[in-house]
């Protein structure tokens, strides 16, 4: 069975298309690098107009590596589910694939056309899926509000994708995106807002006084953490881009890790940056557990509050 994983960007799609083609091919080059890092074999593909990685990497540490990918917010697991289109042979081999069949359980079904329009419209196909569905196990009944579960369908002109369970990615924008931030990095308050700064997009440059330890566990977000970013002058040659801002230093230490050129003709003043502030010891605690393992806990669990 042919697995892909569909990344799922986000905010990316709400950039216009030149910054969005700028931070994808940003956040594609982070990926591929960080699959070199961990040893995942990785793949970009799409299915149609859906864009998708492949691996022959073992699923688990496909997943765990794309969920140290910032600037995606999800991840959907995908299988070739069937290379016929009929539909009751796709809900045959969907519930072969079930572990549940058998047992007493409600669902739906959801699907997504696309690619030229062939014999069916998506609502149709998911009421034919359902139908043979209920029809090849009693035991199932169909819940249009609340099932159990949803079955998820990408349906092409010749074949059929079924979607697993999506999981949360850390969001965020790809680093090196929106500039460089020199941290230092000394405790876990530091390790957690500097996390927090290269989750907007920007790249960190740790200085000599941080902790190895704990550089490297941000090493893990961003294979190219502390290589200063370059930018074209006036004259369009490239020349190596300032900091903007500080974290866990004062402004005035910031400046002197700076060297500014007296042709500049615009510079800068560094911003002092606490992202951690207002944040409670709970909310902490979760962050601090997402950057050490994101596949198990979300960067936000209670977001509910945030947003309320």
């Amino acid at each position: 069975m042919q697995h892909a994983w569909i990344l799922r960007y986000g905010e990316l799609g709400l950039k216009s298309r030149i910054v969005r083609r700028q931070f994808q091919s940003g956040l594609a080059n982070n990926m591929e690098n960080l699959a070199d890092k961990y040893g995942v074999d990785l793949t970009p593909g799409r299915i149609r107009s859906i864009e998708v990685v492949t691996s022959n990497s073992k699923p688990a540490e496909v997943e765990n590596l794309l969920s140290h990918v910032l600037g995606v917010v999800a991840i959907d697991p995908v299988y070739l589910i069937s290379e016929d289109i009929d539909p009751e042979l796709v809900a045959k081999s969907i519930l072969q694939k079930d572990v549940n069949k058998g047992k007493k359980r409600t669902f739906g079904v959801r699907t997504k056309r696309i690619g030229p329009k062939g014999g069916y419209r998506s609502q149709d196909y998911s009421s034919q899926v359902g139908r043979y569905m209920v029809e090849n196990d009693p035991y199932l009944s169909v819940d249009l509000t609340n099932p159990n579960y949803w079955v998820r369908l990408i349906l092409e002109p010749d074949k059929v994708w079924l979607l697993d369970e999506r999981i949360p990615g850390p969001g965020g924008l790809p680093p090196g995106v929106q500039g460089d931030v020199l941290c230092k990095v000394v405790d876990e308050i530091t390790l957690l807002s500097s996390f927090l700064v290269m989750r907007r997009g920007s790249r960190l440059i740790p200085l000599p006084e941080s902790k190895q330890d704990l550089v490297e566990i941000l090493q893990q977000w961003d294979p190219y953490l502390g290589r200063k970013s370059k930018v074209r002058d006036l004259n369009g040659n490239m020349k190596q881009r300032h900091p903007w801002g500080v974290v866990g230093i004062s402004v005035e230490e910031g400046e002197s890790h700076i060297e500014r050129n007296e042709s500049d003709v615009k510079t800068v003043p560094l911003s002092s940056l606490e992202p951690l502030c207002a944040w409670t010891d709970e909310e902490i605690a979760d962050l601090s557990n997402h950057i050490r393992s994101p596949i198990e806990h979300s960067c936000m669990p209670n977001l509910d509050t945030w947003v309320s």
